[in-house]
């Protein structure tokens, strides 16, 4: 009966490994987990600045229409090729107004003839989502061709590894052959998060233009994000600017950062259909994603540093026969709140063995950490133990290793086999001498 139960035991211990590991679900499409309810939205993608995990994801290789996300990139570009933002004054030629006329697009009131740095126009251009700002930067930066800007913006997003946009103006209404994908608009996106005073502009909420030829006094912009307004039913207080976008012919787009506990994500939502009680369903459908997220996942360590993680054979030493291997890293990776470390899988790259002497913070091998058959990190195992060399152990040691060696045992045959030959040569040489002396003897 036991014979039977333990291979019974095993079989089962081994099935409940599976499950458990199984249990962070990986979508088909690459993203780690998948929703478990529908979303308002054509496309979506949720990647962790931290780790550069996909947490959800639909359709974000799919082309569409990206709205005032374009301006995204336009700002982009416009740090790319303008220094000194707040020294770079801009006037706004007549020209660009000529194709934002009777389309009632969004703007910020710069009027024709007006100058203003291209710090203010950058801010005209991403909180209330201005089309003349958009045109006006794209005709400075491109040298007085909109077009040749343009040309200037898709350059800048090849360089960012994005392969399904192309934009044909800076503003993002409706052109033909005007595309890009949420995994390019994460792209661009988090390209824009790590420019420098780029964040500062785009979680602003309120911003004050100043007065100027076509305006006596100063006036205020708002941004169009109200997930960032506290009277707002739509607030969240992880949302962090960027930009949103909406045409008739897409719907509603969001591009966020959502920030909360000490993590970073980026998230894209494009073509949530409007309806009469919601005029605003990227950021219903933003909430929901989010909400559900920040609930049910952290962001956790794969590993402690503090602790042992395997051992392996220690030889020529008198301290230890083992010696223990710790991370030198720590990998960190999006988790389900009811799973912890003991998920992961580790697969260590070691050497059978390793010899004294051994010093605190020796690099002795690697081990990378899989969840649900994907890696997620990788980190240096180390010794934080000084071993010293035991000099007999050592010679020992090394006189084994000839010992059991394939060439220390030809040799030593090959050598045997030589001696032999010597000694049989010797007697045979003997005998013949003998026999010599012998005949030598007998005829005297």
């Amino acid at each position: 009966m036991k014979k039977f139960l333990k291979p019974f035991s095993i079989l089962l211990s081994f099935m409940f490994v599976i499950l458990t590991l199984a249990r962070p679900v990986q979508a088909a499409s690459g993203a780690r987990y998948e929703l478990p309810f529908e979303v308002n939205a054509q496309s979506y993608l949720l990647v962790s600045l931290d780790t550069g995990e996909v947490i959800f994801e639909k359709n974000s290789r799919e082309r569409y229409i990206p709205a005032s996300l374009t301006k995204l990139l336009t700002a982009y570009t416009v740090y790319q090729y303008v220094e000194d933002l707040d020294g770079t004054m801009i006037s706004a030629p007549r020209y660009v107004y000529d194709e934002l006329y009777g389309l009632n697009g969004s703007t910020a009131d710069i009027r024709q003839g007006e100058t203003l740095s291209a710090r203010q126009l950058l801010y005209a251009l991403l909180l209330p989502s201005s089309n003349e700002a958009a045109n006006i930067l794209a005709d400075y930066v491109g040298n007085g061709s909109i077009p040749n800007f343009c040309m200037m913006m898709n350059n800048e997003a090849r360089k960012l590894g994005c392969v399904n946009t192309n934009f044909t103006n800076a503003h993002g209404l409706f052109t033909d052959n005007h595309y890009t994908c949420a995994w390019d608009m994460y792209l661009i996106a988090k390209a824009c998060y790590e420019t420098p005073g780029f964040m500062d502009i785009a979680t602003t909420t309120t911003y004050q233009l100043p007065a100027n030829s076509q305006h006596t006094s100063p006036y205020y912009i708002q941004s169009t994000i109200s997930m960032q307004n506290r009277s707002s039913p739509y607030y969240r207080s992880y949302v962090k600017g960027m930009k949103t976008g909406s045409l008739d012919e897409i719907g509603h787009n969001f591009v966020t950062v959502c920030q909360q506990d000490g993590q970073s994500y980026i998230l894209v939502v494009i073509g949530a259909a409007k309806s009469e009680s919601d005029l605003s369903p990227a950021f219903t459908s933003a909430a929901r994603i989010m909400d559900y997220f920040f609930e049910n996942y952290s962001l956790r360590s794969a590993n402690r540093l503090e602790y042992p993680i395997t051992e392996i054979e220690l030889k020529y030493s008198s301290d230890a026969d083992r010696l223990l291997l710790y991370p030198d890293t720590r990998v960190m990776a999006v988790l389900p709140n009811d799973v912890d470390e003991s998920s992961f899988q580790k697969v260590y790259n070691l050497p059978k063995s390793v010899g004294a002497p051994i010093k605190n913070g020796d690099v002795i091998g690697t081990v990378d950490y899989y969840l649900a058959g994907q890696k997620v990190g990788t980190s240096q195992l180390v010794s934080h133990d000084d071993m010293d060399r035991n000099i007999v152990l050592f010679l020992v040691g090394k006189f084994q290793e000839a010992y059991q060696s394939l060439y220390f045992r030809v040799v030593l045959c090959v050598s045997g086999l030589m001696a032999a030959g010597y000694v049989t040569y010797v007697y045979v040489q003997r005998k013949k001498h003998d026999k010599m002396r012998k005949v030598h003897r007998d005829r005297r």
